[in-house]
């Protein structure tokens, strides 16, 4: 089939541009949901054009990648990926504001946001992330305040961007289903203050992403424990019957087949999952990356957090995968042996049956 260069070029131009950056000269937030998709998409995109038509915006159909709409105080987005979409709520105050952040900060009922509405849409909610923007961070700022205002067992926090600002991470869930995160910002300008924030959204959603990594580990481990151990089983006794003058391996090869088919279930059904783990892995460190942190006194950072929370849990997926790898091809080296064990016999057989029909012709 002929490929149009042409409007392939365009298509990739402009998703390059598609997602474009929101600039804050002050203070705000940014509220985001995230949804797996599980092959309800019409009935979502159904669901967001009844809203849409409700505020006179234009609406969007199941192709759509990417929308951004101008309502009456606040932007929604709209952004499809391969398994989840994301619905998002901007507010921007342009004035200057003093440190902290402002008072209706985490207040669903003060900040007028159709929150409850992006709760009911049709299809799993997966995550949902609330980010504060606002001044400086105020006077005595410390972990105990921040454990209060962030609803949270544990904050992790740097400054970023050459010490222009400060981030602090909840990565824990408050009373209404958020993970919180608050910026104090010193003096970034609008458009560093915008990329920032798109970083820190994206890694907070690729963090909990890259999670289900490790809750299909958890699902599948016991299984591959089980086929690990009847393989170890069947390995060990396949080398006793080709010890034997007279083996019998035959019945072996049905079984090894067996659990072949079901090593082939737990990696069809874990392969991708521990793809996208991988790289959404990647992208949660980028974005650190792009920030560029540095220590703040009085807090564990991010990156530290990370490592001792999330790092184990990607470690236990990559030798997950690994040992899928490594069982397939103790299985496929046992069933070779097998299978040359089982021609041998088989070759054994019919010599006998040769030399039996022999001699039973020298005896007519």
């Amino acid at each position: 089939m002929k490929v149009d260069v042409s409007n392939l070029r365009r298509t990739l131009s402009e998703e390059l541009h598609a997602r474009a950056f929101n600039n804050f000269s002050g203070a705000g937030r940014f509220v985001r949901f995230v949804y797996l998709i599980n092959g309800n998409v019409a009935d979502f995109i159904d669901y967001l054009n009844v809203f849409l038509t409700s505020e006179g915006q234009t609406l969007i159909t199941v192709d759509s990648k990417f929308a951004t709409f101008p309502l009456a105080h606040y932007s929604l987005e709209y952004e499809r990926h391969t398994e989840f979409i994301t619905i998002s709520f901007i507010q921007k105050r342009e004035a200057p504001l003093g440190p902290g952040l402002l008072s209706e900060a985490y207040d669903e009922n003060r900040v007028i946001l159709p929150l409850d509405w992006a709760r009911a849409a049709p299809m799993s909610l997966f995550h949902a992330i609330w980010l504060e923007i606002g001044g400086e961070s105020p006077v005595g700022l410390n972990e105990y305040k921040m454990l209060d205002l962030m609803q949270a067992r544990a904050v992790a926090a740097n400054q970023f961007s050459d010490g222009a600002a400060e981030v602090y991470f909840a990565f824990d869930i408050d009373a209404t289903g958020f993970s919180r995160v608050a910026l104090y910002n010193s003096h970034m300008t609008a458009s560093r203050l915008g990329r920032a924030v798109q970083r820190i959204v994206e890694l907070e959603t690729y963090r909990l992403l890259a999670l289900l990594g490790f809750a299909t580990v958890r699902e599948h481990e016991p299984k591959l424990d089980a086929i690990a151990k009847r393989v170890g089983v069947l390995t060990n006794e396949l080398g006793d019957q080709i010890k034997q003058p007279e083996s019998h391996v035959e019945s072996m090869l049905s079984n090894l087949s067996t659990q072949a088919a079901d090593l082939e279930g737990i990696y069809s059904n874990a392969s991708y999952r521990m793809a996208a783990t991988k790289a959404y892995d990647t992208i949660v460190m980028n974005r650190l990356e792009g920030l560029r942190v540095s220590r703040l006194e009085g807090f564990q950072g991010v990156r530290g957090f990370l490592n001792r929370r999330m790092v184990p849990a990607i470690d236990s997926c990559r030798a997950f995968s690994e040992r899928l790898r490594r069982l397939s091809e103790r299985i496929s080296r046992a069933g070779d042996l097998l299978q040359t064990q089982t021609e041998m016999i088989i070759q054994r057989q019919n010599r006998d049956l040769l030399i039996s029909m022999n001699l039973s012709l020298i005896h007519i």
